[in-house]
């Protein structure tokens, strides 16, 4: 389960009107407007649009409960998920905002590739292939995996300053592997992560990151975050008891206990 804020502004309100527009045609527009005002904690229509029409923005918690329950009593049997992914789409838009250098699979796109014809990209097409990874972040798809991730980072403990051992691409494999549901119950993961919405979803989260830059002077895709490497790896642990480092952990384990008891079980 997951706990999801978002910043509440006459353009995001009107962001969440059009997607769930297109989402939802079968329920009446008025409906639709009341029970978005409902889920983001306000009596009316009226009153979301007034307060921020007045400048009023703040962070709110999104409540699939409350939209869904106002649309049903209007005879509109609807699953929260929509709700959650177009407000969801605000929080990504937010984060992709104020992180200039986010794409769908990291921090920028990588130095430059080599093409079928044997050539490397030149600046215009690196760019370009930087601009489409960027905007991939805000697409449809990205959508589910976010919410995956908030649901997983709210395991993890924060600390006070960046680990280095806490790797956005180690953290997005468990996000992908970790069952989780909506609040309301409705399965949500396990499902794909990519690196670059992980790492959306743990500075929506309030994380901090640290990123690097390899000896050619780019950025490297993957960041370290301000995570306790202890308990992301009991999550690891957890999440993935077939994994590698689950594995590895096992066999440690088991040579620890051959150190102790060389002939076998110390029960006699």
């Amino acid at each position: 389960m997951f706990t999801l804020t978002i910043p509440v502004s006459t353009d995001g309100l009107s962001a969440i009107k059009a997607d769930l527009t297109r989402k939802l045609p079968d329920v009446k527009s008025s409906h639709r407007c009341e029970a978005i005002a409902r889920g983001l904690g306000f009596r009316t229509y009226a009153t979301a649009l007034a307060a921020v029409q007045a400048g009023v923005t703040s962070m709110t918690q999104v409540r699939g409960d409350l939209f869904v329950a106002y649309l049903a009593e209007h005879a509109f049997t609807i699953s929260p998920a929509a709700f959650y992914h177009a407000a969801a789409k605000l929080a990504l838009r937010d984060v992709w905002e104020h992180t200039p250098k986010l794409t769908m699979w990291g921090i920028g796109s990588g130095g430059p590739r080599r093409k079928d014809d044997g050539r490397w990209e030149d600046f215009r097409e690196m760019n370009a292939r930087f601009k489409e990874a960027r905007s991939e972040l805000l697409g449809d798809g990205a959508v589910k995996p976010f919410l995956a991730s908030l649901a997983f980072l709210g395991r993890v403990t924060p600390t006070k300053t960046i680990r280095k051992g806490t790797g956005s691409y180690w953290l997005k494999h468990i996000a992908e592997n970790f069952a989780c549901s909506y609040p309301e119950g409705e399965k949500l993961g396990p499902t794909y992560v990519a690196n670059g919405v992980l790492i959306a979803a743990a500075l929506h989260a309030g994380f901090k990151m640290k990123t690097y830059v390899d000896n050619l002077g780019y950025d490297e895709l993957n960041v370290s975050f301000n995570m306790s490497k202890p308990c992301v790896e009991e999550l690891d642990y957890e999440v993935r008891p077939d994994g590698a480092r689950t594995q590895d952990r096992r066999h440690r384990e088991a040579m620890k206990r051959n150190r102790h008891y060389p002939f076998g079980s110390a029960t006699f």
